[in-house]
């Protein structure tokens, strides 16, 4: 077909050099309107890959995005878009590694159609690191005129008034912090980026758990925001902004810090050379390289992340490989990369408290039966015996 479209494409323009004024026959306009319409939807009407990718490259991808799923949501469930992305996910590693804003824009959607957090949430999942419920508070926030003229950001004390009443404590765990870190992402979208009146709205939430997980929201939302000269940072300070902020903000700040230093250049021994320079938050600083080095272990290379945590000693390796586990089962809520990777580290006693932290995680915050985390032992850990007794011994324990 490709070549098809150029030979009409000479035709036409051959036409037009030398003035002629003809009409394409019906089949040749048809043949072209079909392949410019697959290249952007399903056989399903579902959005293409390729369209999918497309709106990430362009400047104003959100839009792009939102306008896409607004269409793929007429006719099918949130949970038939979020399975169509989790094909996209398996088939392409580049939209794996950046599928998280993609499924924001279906929570926004979702959000949209259902008018409130709850039903929302009950149509959202975990793909993709959570982003279904992320956007879904990010729409509760920001209504649907955000691309209008006349939309104006809301007001400190309007966003602290929505902030307050957006999540309900009485949800399960798993989903009240997605609530609120969404909620992060949100307010410092709505604030226009202003760092410190960002975090006073998280500060106006009632328990220390609810405000650091807003905090981790605001953070995570300056590391990814496509707008770089939006960003709360410094061009030739490592540290910034979170040596520049009060203790209250510096641990869940330094937890996304090392996305900024590798953003200006520096390796996995300079970043814990850097993180050793933050005192007290040497640790919080460490567990961010694993997060940032879960990526790698997503796309398929687990030894290659852990021989990077292993450059690092005693509880900085720790932190590393806590940083990593974590993230990787907040992708997904289960052990899919998770216990391959513990799997990896050449130490058995490493490879042993990186399981430990996996189960523990799946048990505590994802609340996952016993029964299933054996499962993923089965499925994710063949290799690793030793998975399946810790889960026993957690179990008996009541750990």
């Amino acid at each position: 077909m490709g070549n098809f479209r150029s030979g009409v494409f000479i035709y036409q323009s051959l036409l037009f050099l030398f003035g002629l004024i003809v009409f394409l026959p019906p089949s040749v306009i048809q043949a072209q309107e079909t392949e410019q319409n697959s290249a952007k939807t399903t056989d399903a009407g579902l959005p293409s890959l390729a369209a999918t990718k497309d709106c990430l490259k362009e400047s104003r991808s959100t839009e792009c995005l939102d306008n896409l799923f607004r269409e793929a949501l007429r006719n099918h469930t949130t949970t038939d878009v979020l399975r169509l992305i989790e094909r996209f996910e398996a088939e392409d590693p580049e939209l794996r590694r950046d599928c998280h804003p993609v499924v924001h824009a279906i929570g926004r959607e979702t959000f949209r159609l259902k008018g409130n957090i709850h039903d929302s949430f009950s149509a959202c999942d975990q793909t993709c690191h959570s982003g279904c419920y992320h956007g879904s508070v990010e729409r509760f926030l920001r209504g649907d005129d955000i691309y209008s003229a006349s939309y104006k950001h809301p007001s400190q004390a309007e966003l602290k008034q929505k902030a307050t009443a957006a999540c309900d404590a009485n949800t399960p765990l798993r989903l009240r912090y997605q609530c609120l870190h969404g909620l992060g992402h949100a307010i410092l979208f709505f604030a226009a980026y202003q760092l410190q009146s960002s975090l006073e709205v998280c500060d106006a939430l009632g328990d220390d758990w609810s405000r650091s997980s807003c905090y981790g929201g605001v953070f995570m939302e300056n590391v990814s925001n496509a707008t770089n000269e939006k960003k709360n940072f410094s061009p030739t300070d490592y540290h910034a902004p979170c040596n520049q902020l009060a203790d209250q903000y510096r641990r869940e700040c330094y937890i996304m810090q090392t996305s900024r230093m590798m953003e200006m250049g520096l390796s996995t021994e300079r970043m814990l050379q850097e993180c050793a320079k933050a005192g007290a938050y040497r640790v919080p600083c460490t567990q961010s390289i694993g997060r940032d080095l879960a990526n790698e272990a997503r796309m398929g290379q687990p030894r290659s992340v852990a021989q990077k945590c292993e450059l690092a000693q005693e509880d900085n390796r720790l932190a590393c490989m806590r940083g990593a586990v974590y993230a990787l089962l907040d992708n997904t809520w289960d052990g899919r990369y998770a216990m391959p990777l513990c799997a990896a580290f050449g130490n058995h006693s490493d490879s042993e408290d990186c399981l430990k932290m996996s189960i523990q995680y799946l048990r505590t915050v994802f609340e996952k039966p016993i029964e299933d985390i054996a499962r993923d032992c089965s499925r994710h850990a063949a290799n690793s015996p030793r998975c399946a007794e810790l889960v026993v011994r957690q179990q008996t324990s009541g750990l």
